[in-house]
């Protein structure tokens, strides 16, 4: 599983932990990404670019942010606030890192996954895949944004009907 996707936050829940509104955090990490390049430093070990959908059903940018991209942000807040931050990430990525929390999404991350999960079964599904199939493609996308299914979500059938083109090939 991608550790970078599985032990991050997002943008949202990181203003609303600086006390900030979401598209002025948004700018400021897009400054913190330019000042990197600038640097020569790369970003995705800070932030990765990602969207989510709202209840209205429009798309909107955002970013996950790892533990280290939550240490940059603390280290640019003072007083109060820079406290309250600071604490906030620190026993999030305790409690992700410890297993207690098997993902840190919200509502919208979730829907836009369930959205996905749709989308892969609808195209899977006219190309005639078996259940199973399209149960390790949605496996995996959930995977991919930290949600982990349990060990059997996928029953892979102990054996499947064969097509008589298959032989012919």
């Amino acid at each position: 599983m991608n550790d970078l996707t599985r032990t991050t936050i997002t943008s949202m829940e990181a203003a609303e932990w600086c006390g900030k509104d979401h598209a002025k955090l948004l700018r400021d990490i897009r400054n913190y990404i330019s000042q990197l390049g600038e640097a020569k430093i790369g970003f995705t070990d800070f932030f990765k670019e990602s969207n989510y959908v709202t209840d209205q059903n429009k798309t909107l940018p955002c970013f996950l942010v790892t533990k280290k991209g939550c240490e940059f942000i603390a280290h640019k807040m003072t007083g109060q606030k820079g406290t309250e931050f600071t604490a906030r990430y620190i026993n999030r990525f305790h409690e992700m890192e410890s297993g207690k929390l098997p993902c840190p999404l919200n509502p919208q991350i979730a829907s836009s996954v369930a959205e996905l999960g749709r989308v892969t079964e609808r195209i899977m599904r006219k190309q005639g895949s078996p259940a199973y199939k399209i149960a390790e493609a949605f496996k995996l996308e959930c995977e991919q944004f930290g949600i982990q299914l349990p060990a059997d979500f996928v029953k892979v059938p102990e054996y499947t009907q064969m097509a008589l083109s298959e032989f012919l090939r």
